[in-house]
């Protein structure tokens, strides 16, 4: 999976100045442009840069240290090879950011497996780090298991999941409430490009909908634990959604006009967020939600509120 790196001047100061020297350099450019279409050996790129192989391998390691390009090392009949891969296909740099002065925050670790209510249609189920829950995907059963805590992946057709979050120590005003987990579509095995549009709520008010691109396989996935089968879903994409003073956001695209006053955090003694994908959704291609022990990322839904 190629992944868009976002950096911000007020939080990211370091990494950002490594980006820039990484970028500064023709001849680094020139390895971007060249990775941009296939993937090459060290070797191979010093040929085409007609480049001493030392120079290229120092090029090489900056691109990596900054997460621009992957590097792996293979072993070949000639010995051992290094195989450059683009990493990112896009940057953004967030310079003046309207919350880099937020002095106060509240962040909250829900693992998925911690729903309160559920309303899923097959095919569904769920897998801990050890094992299946269930036998049978055409039935939600697994969904009232106990050991549904354990989640590390859960999938289902359309519906939702259902989570409860204390606001004990929120504030009234709010300036700003962040949602990222990863997750891609749900097809059978696994399809790259199965669409489904996933959608999220905030006290039962939809801030947005988002197309995934496909059910992701091919690969293992980073977290994935062994006895999982690699022709099944094996990872997802890592998506952030924004609520703010000036409306929301998915992966930093403006979706909608409603505000974070709207949402009414503070009207019970928690606030509700819901994951799914809705019935008259224009893809309805199903749901896999990743855990911290599945997937690429190592995390469950992360939520962060500031104030």
């Amino acid at each position: 999976m190629i992944n868009n790196l976002k950096l911000s001047l007020a939080q990211d100061k370091k990494k950002l100045t490594k980006v820039a020297r990484a970028l500064s350099s023709p001849e680094r450019l020139d390895i971007l442009k060249l990775l941009n279409t296939a993937s090459l050996s060290v070797k191979e790129l010093s040929d085409k840069l007609e480049l001493p192989l030392s120079s290229t391998s120092v090029h090489v390691n900056v691109l990596a240290d900054c997460e621009l390009i992957e590097v792996k090392e293979i072993y070949t009949r000639n010995g051992k090879s290094k195989i450059c891969s683009r990493n990112c296909d896009e940057v953004t740099i967030d310079i003046f950011h309207e919350y880099d002065n937020v002095q106060h925050s509240m962040k909250y670790k829900v693992p998925i497996g911690s729903y309160v209510n559920f309303d899923v249609e097959p095919n569904c189920g769920i897998a801990t780090s050890t094992h299946k829950l269930g036998n049978d995907d055409n039935d939600n059963t697994s969904f009232f298991d106990p050991d549904r805590n354990k989640a590390g992946l859960i999938w289902f057709h359309s519906g939702y999941l259902e989570y409860w979050i204390s606001n004990k120590m929120l504030p009234r005003k709010l300036e700003k409430l962040t949602v990222s987990f990863e997750v891609c579509s749900e097809a059978p095995f696994y399809r790259n490009d199965w669409k489904s549009d996933i959608s999220v709520w905030i006290n039962n008010v939809l801030i947005g909908e988002w197309t995934s691109p496909g059910d992701f396989g091919g690969r293992a996935g980073k977290q994935n634990p062994s006895w999982w089968p690699q022709e099944l879903t094996q990872y997802g994409i890592l998506t952030t959604w924004e609520v703010t003073k000036n409306g929301c956001f998915i992966n930093n695209i403006k979706v909608s006009d409603v505000t974070i006053d709207e949402l009414n955090i503070k009207e019970n003694h928690y606030f509700s967020l819901k994951i799914g994908v809705q019935d008259d959704a224009r893809y309805k291609g199903g749901i896999n939600l990743f855990g911290s022990n599945f997937g690429d990322y190592k995390q469950d839904i992360n939520i962060t509120v500031n104030w």
